[in-house]
């Protein structure tokens, strides 16, 4: 078997959820229950004067909670066959080791994290229906709050799930930089081009994050989300003190050659630098993210019943 076969890679999938169902059920039990007490417990608290301000606060906690799993679900891509039991059946099925890894990899990132948030649903879903059958569904719990286009009622009863989405959405917020009198400036428009290669870098960012995880995963016994947690939080701090120390050097020749009055078109120039490192940085990702799927499957394709304490990898062997 040397072709990718779709209804292979299908039995291969179902084979890895039938036999880590009753974890993934528990898991996605547990998570509702955790985010059903930890909202009501703030409620209780009074952590929110208003329902709108609550409803901002669980629609945080909410998307750092879905962020947060997904990355260790994502890192933890051989946990289901970490026992040598489960490794044994799963290297003996009929499949070929794409079809496989592949399994794995959808294992986690789809499934896994589809119940995560179905999870964080039902959660806040029984925070809602306890806030509404408790009364606080009364007109004197009612708090109006107008907004930028008109008036919004908001309820201590709505849905936090709606926020949540808008989270893990890009805004508008193209980013900001310090100016020569030492003040921030935050650009919000630029030309159409730089907007297409920012969503496009997201995009290569979260792809990037995403195979760096699956490959610390497959490469690492324990601690993999740790190091790979590292790993994006040095990449992260580098590229923004990056890019706000080339935006300070751009200022500041800026300032001086063309003095106040030409400052104004300074975000022109935070554009133009802004794309330009961009695409450097997308370069890169695709490099980045190309090999760590790459090895990540060579990884995989070594493994053994029994491998090293603290790696899937046994160097020595090869």
């Amino acid at each position: 078997m040397n072709s990718f076969s779709i209804n292979r890679f299908g039995k291969t999938l179902r084979w890895v959820v039938s036999v880590n169902f009753r974890k993934l059920l528990m898991w996605t039990i547990g998570a509702a229950l955790v985010v059903f007490l930890g909202e009501m417990l703030l409620f209780k608290l009074g952590a929110a004067k208003t329902p709108k301000d609550m409803l901002e606060i669980f629609s945080v906690l909410c998307t750092l909670l879905l962020v947060i799993a997904s990355f260790v679900l994502i890192s933890s891509i051989v946990s289901s066959i970490k026992e040598k039991r489960k490794r044994e059946a799963f290297l003996m099925l009929p499949s070929t080791n794409l079809e496989k890894y592949l399994s794995l990899v959808a294992y986690t990132t789809v499934i896994s994290i589809a119940c995560i948030f179905l999870a964080i649903v039902v959660g806040d879903s029984l925070r809602m229906l306890w806030l509404w059958a408790s009364g606080y569904s009364n007109e004197m719990m009612n708090t109006t709050i107008p907004t930028r286009h008109n008036g919004e009622t908001y309820y201590w009863y709505l849905s936090a799930i709606p926020q949540v989405l808008h989270n893990l959405t890009p805004n508008n917020h193209l980013g900001s930089y310090i100016t020569s009198d030492g003040k921030m400036k935050v650009v919000y428009m630029c030309t159409n081009g730089y907007l297409i290669v920012r969503r496009v870098m997201i995009v290569a960012f979260l792809v990037w994050i995403h195979s760096l995880f699956t490959f610390s995963g497959t490469l690492l016994r324990k601690y993999a989300f740790v190091v790979s947690g590292i790993v994006v939080f040095f990449i992260m701090w580098l590229n923004g003190w990056a890019e706000h120390y080339g935006l300070r050097l751009y200022d500041h020749s800026y300032y001086h050659e063309y003095g106040r009055e030409g400052f104004n078109n300074f975000e022109t120039v935070v554009c133009m630098v802004n794309s330009s490192v961009a695409s450097v940085e997308l370069l890169l990702l695709t490099s980045f993210t190309i090999f760590n799927y790459w090895a990540s499957f060579h990884i995989f394709k070594g493994f053994q019943l029994i491998s090293n304490k603290w790696t899937n990898y046994d160097i020595l062997k090869r």
